[in-house]
């Protein structure tokens, strides 16, 4: 028999200490936890969530170009790419998955950016290929939830101040543990994945209001099956690129004063990072949704209509500034980064799902003028984009409203039966349409008990969508 050799690195043994170190020793004490209810309850919702912003955005220009060209490609086809009739090898599913993820600008949030929309791209579409059960596949979301976290929570906000995109850039990080946890390599092979994987970490904000925002964390989930697989081979990486000199930290952040490892947030605390979710009710930037709910709640308390606004105001953050002030907004993906036009939905008193980010809705006159008469205020004394937001209404009686919302905070344990009952509604809004009404339903269930799944296969596969 013929063939050719291929020959691998042994593995390493470095004795180094570092955050890089630390990092991949905390993420590992999750496997020997008990589960808690609550937490397995939370990452229900992710998955539920995630799922639907991906059936549904996969149906969107974004994605259907990436898909377009991966089926092109050609591959071994072991994982669903999910909301697609296509499947494609992992990392070419991974791909398409975080764009699809992020094309509505509908999943959820933490500390740092968008969790499940990278993580859960490459988590799935490893453990498909490998055919994992529900608890394994759990294991690889919550490892690669915590590793993304503590990335972002020692770097800080550094990073984003200078134009980086921290859903990919820290995303990278934890899609890469996600699917190490899923390989499971060793403590050293973990550490050159998390070094491969920092190599690649890029993504920048300049991209806002462009399909490239999607393509920043579908390139990560992507780069983090590529990181692992390489860590398996015997790939070597910087195993210290979080603190190294020339590493993660030290280029994205204006110095070593902004890393801190050992501030809240780099080490595993009792509730873990799939805790801290945010979930999105509006299809818009998530700096949007505190003005959002703002004008909402002066609405539903004073049943004022469109015409009735003489001038509203929302007072914000300069990072606002930066973010999500497209005055003008032309397109779906401009729509989804504009104050204004997200003030002008609350106001109107219209949906603020995907069908109110058209080109044609956004570019409705009536809507065009009632976002004419909404002013953006910068102020000092509010420090970034998580904080509370002040807006105000004048109406053309000369009556004034003023409200102070905060639209990203964590929802307590008391209210996670209410919130899945939100999110059920979100999915079968969003899915129904596309899969039909009972397949929705057969998959919420599905992901109700997702941690007794025997594979993983049997919710992925429920997902593809016929075209």
């Amino acid at each position: 028999m013929t063939g050719r050799t291929v020959t691998t690195a042994s593995a390493p043994s470095e004795t180094e200490t570092g955050y890089t170190e630390h990092l991949v020793s905390e993420v590992s004490k999750i496997s020997s936890r008990k589960l808690t209810e609550r937490v397995i309850e939370r990452t229900r919702h992710a998955v539920l969530d995630w799922l639907g912003v991906s059936i549904a955005g996969a149906q969107e220009p974004s994605a259907r170009a990436i898909q377009q060209l991966l089926t092109a490609e050609g591959g071994s086809p072991t994982a669903q790419v999910i909301g697609t009739p296509h499947r494609l090898t992992a990392r070419q599913a991974a791909l398409a998955g975080g764009v699809a993820a992020h094309a509505l600008d509908y999943d959820d949030m933490s500390i740092g950016g968008h969790p499940s929309a990278v993580v859960l791209p490459a988590v799935f579409a490893l453990a498909e290929e490998l055919d994992k059960d529900g608890p394994t596949t759990i294991q690889g979301m919550l490892a690669g939830y915590e590793a993304r976290k503590m990335v972002a929570a020692a770097c800080g906000n550094a990073s984003y101040d200078r134009g980086y995109h921290g859903s990919s850039t820290f995303g990278a990080f934890g899609a890469a543990m996600g699917a190490g946890r899923l390989l499971e390599l060793d403590p050293p092979r973990l550490r050159h994945a998390l070094g491969i994987a920092g190599t690649q970490a890029s993504g920048l904000r300049a991209s806002f209001g462009t399909m490239s925002k999607h393509l920043n964390v579908g390139n990560a989930a992507a780069v983090g099956i590529l990181s692992a697989r390489l860590a398996e081979a015997g790939y070597t990486g910087d195993t210290t690129i979080l603190e190294a000199p020339q590493g993660f930290a030290a280029t994205h952040n204006n110095g070593p004063a902004d890393f801190n490892p050992t501030g809240p947030g780099t080490s595993l605390r009792q509730r873990l990072a799939v805790e801290w979710l945010v979930f999105k009710p509006h299809a818009l930037c998530g700096a949007t949704h505190s003005a959002i709910d703002g004008f909402q709640f002066l609405r539903e308390q004073h049943a004022f209509s469109a015409d009735d606004v003489d001038e509203a105001e929302v007072f914000v953050s300069a990072q606002h500034l930066e973010v999500c002030d497209i005055a003008e907004p032309r397109t779906s993906v401009e729509g989804m980064f504009s104050i204004r036009y997200g003030a002008a939905l609350a106001l109107a008193g219209t949906a603020t799902g995907p069908s109110a980010l058209t080109d044609e809705r956004i570019q409705d006159p009536a809507m065009v003028a009632l976002r004419g008469r909404v002013r953006v205020t910068p102020v000092t004394h509010v420090r970034n984009i998580t904080m509370p937001t002040e807006v105000r209404v004048r109406l053309t009686n000369g009556e004034e409203l003023q409200a102070r919302v905060n639209a990203l905070a964590v929802k307590p344990d008391n209210e996670l039966p209410r919130q899945w009952e939100t999110l059920t509604a979100k999915f079968a809004g969003l899915v129904g349409p596309i899969l039909g009404a009972d397949r929705a339903d057969e998959i919420i269930g599905l992901v109700q008990r997702i941690e007794t799944l025997g594979s993983i296969r049997e919710l992925t596969d429920r997902t593809s969508a016929e075209r």
